[in-house]
């Protein structure tokens, strides 16, 4: 039997039918070690230490330990051997990280972190030391021309000319994580809209506030599996902050992304509201309402008028806190990662059961373009400017600086107490915070028009802290 299996396998590959063989060429695995000890591609033996075990149980590589189940679940599709001779620009890795909500989040080297011992060693822990290995960037301490570092988000392969079929072809490509974080989170806001309106304008016949709270968390698990393997779907500025401050996501990518996600919230809150049109005003006119008292309950979020601001305040603050404290440990690959294509699906879960638990006293925003896209389509469709006053601008410090600072805050305590990876911040050491914060002044300089002579005091404090 095992003779008959390998015939069978040798066959396949002369046919161009061995998918395996493809998927390694396609799927770009993002961290090292995952390459050298768990490549189920190779049938070299490995040997392993006692720590790399221990990861493995930890990890989910090994699933008699781990009650998230293997890391890797290979999926195997048919590719015709034809198409890759007509699809040139498919198959081909991914040079770039990419910090997505569906997949673990790439390990990357910041600016900064890079240290030098006395004796010309690298500084930190293991993990950074093999990023250093086998990344390209530059070597410690060289700033280059301009004084700067270079960008991992920058290291893109550029498709050749031919490998697009049309002018849309090659548009789409250069603005391509930027419709998929604008097309996931209209789809997922869309969702949850719909639903919230729903239940309203039925009068809870076509719904209740639990079926609710499942149409939003399922609808923001569809937003990410739709856009997750471009942009990453964050879908959430909140998100997209945190993992820039705490995961390196390149700050320029940051707000093209929050962007996105206001005019997908735009995009979806008027559709939405084109859709229900006619049974908001229905609805209004038979409870003698205004159409206005209808989308204030539903349209974007909103305190309940017994609910102290402070309370509202901590209401959003702790609930994204939990959001992005769970997002970044579902997208640590050394705690317990989820299956293959599972980490959409709980990060659904996860917003379902935030709305059960938390969206009472204020609406549940936990996402800033949540309310304030569906909020500025509500004042362009001439429902007033109070919209931006009501309950002292709650607008302002409930859904944008509660729940930014909220998920600040849970990056920093999932990092503070679980983390240790180089990229976050929590774990630099004195120098390498002082070189990381000379080195973003020295770019802040550059953006303004500085000329590299008028950058020689940083220039030369960057020196002076490496040589320490």
């Amino acid at each position: 039997m095992p003779s008959t299996d390998n015939e069978h396998s040798l066959n396949n590959q002369s046919q161009g039918h061995d998918i395996t063989a493809n998927n390694s060429n396609v799927n770009t695995n993002t961290n090292a070690h995952h390459k050298s000890s768990h490549n189920t591609l190779a049938n070299e033996p490995v040997a392993l230490t006692e720590e790399d075990r221990q990861k493995e149980d930890a990890t989910g590589t090994n699933p008699d330990f781990s009650l998230a189940g293997p890391y890797n679940n290979p999926q195997n599709v048919y590719i015709s051997p034809e198409y890759l001779e007509n699809n040139p620009g498919y198959g081909k890795p991914h040079d770039e990280p990419l910090w997505s909500l569906a997949q673990p989040f790439p390990r990357v080297v910041r600016p900064g972190m890079r240290m030098r011992g006395e004796k010309g060693e690298e500084v930190g822990t293991p993990e950074e030391a093999q990023q250093t290995a086998t990344s390209p960037e530059k070597a410690d301490g060289e700033l280059g021309k301009e004084g700067k570092e270079e960008d991992p988000a920058q290291k893109v392969s550029k498709p050749r000319h031919g490998d697009f079929f049309n002018t849309w072809g090659r548009i789409r490509n250069i603005f391509r994580e930027f419709l998929g974080e604008l097309l996931g989170s209209t789809i997922a806001l869309l969702i949850g809209l719909c639903a919230s309106l729903s239940r309203v304008t039925s009068q809870e016949q076509a719904g209740t506030f639990e079926s609710q709270s499942w149409a939003w968390g399922f609808g923001f698990m569809v937003g990410i599996y739709v856009a997750g393997g471009i942009s990453g779907g964050h879908l959430n500025p909140a998100i997209s902050i945190s993992l820039s401050v705490f995961r390196g996501f390149p700050v320029r990518m940051c707000l093209q992304y929050m962007l996105a996600q206001i005019l997908a919230a735009l995009a979806s809150g008027g559709i939405a509201y084109g859709i229900y049109y006619n049974s908001i005003h229905y609805v209004a006119s038979i409870n003698q309402q205004t159409p206005s008292q209808i989308m204030d309950s539903v349209f974007y979020t909103m305190p309940k008028e017994w609910v102290h601001p402070a309370a509202a305040f901590f209401n959003e603050f702790v609930g994204t806190g939990i959001l992005v404290c769970t997002i970044l440990a579902l997208g640590d690959h050394t705690n317990a990662p989820p299956g293959a294509g599972m980490q959409a699906f709980l990060v659904g879960l996860l917003i379902m059961i935030l709305c059960v638990a938390l969206g009472y006293n204020t609406g549940g925003c936990f996402n800033p373009a949540r309310d304030f896209g569906p909020r500025l389509f509500a004042l362009m469709a001439g429902y007033g400017g109070r919209l931006f006053t009501q309950k002292h601008a709650w607008w302002v410090w409930g859904s944008w600086v509660a729940d930014i600072a909220g998920g600040l805050f849970g990056a920093f305590i999932y990092d503070s107490f679980i983390f240790t990876g180089g990229e976050s911040p929590v774990n630099y050491t004195p120098r390498r915070r002082k070189r990381a914060y000379l080195i973003k002044k020295m770019k802040f300089r550059n953006r303004l028009g500085r000329k590299r002579h008028q950058n020689a005091d940083i220039e030369s404090a960057i020196r002076n802290v490496e040589n320490e």
